[in-house]
């Protein structure tokens, strides 16, 4: 499976508890005035990438996520545009026994 990706930070300590491997999707409709992610807005941008290839990329850094009790996080742009993709990657990480969050302006309760 393909997602859309803005850009990844290897080392994140701000997304979330202990060492992220932080997740930058690309596109989002909602261009908020204060966004501090605006490089992210355009749909018809960023790197595509097979999931395989993701997930390679954040094994090289579980020796020092999972003992700092990190993890993935997906921050955007809006993650839920590419809904698809994150429920494969978030069920391949729990399988992998990752600590996972997305970080979204969606509402997501009924």
């Amino acid at each position: 499976m393909l997602g859309k990706i803005h850009s990844i930070e290897t080392f994140g300590t701000v997304d979330g508890p202990g060492i992220r491997f932080v997740i930058f999707m690309q596109g989002c409709h909602l261009q908020c005035k204060y966004c501090h992610n605006r490089d992210t807005w355009n749909l018809n941008s960023g790197n595509v990438i097979e999931m395989e290839d993701l997930l390679k990329q954040i094994l090289k850094y579980q020796n020092y996520i999972k003992p700092s009790g990190g993890g993935i996080t997906v921050t955007g742009g809006e993650p839920l545009l590419q809904t698809k993709f994150l429920i494969e990657l978030f069920t391949k990480l729990k399988d992998l026994d990752f600590h996972t969050a997305i970080d979204t302006s969606r509402d997501v309760y009924p």
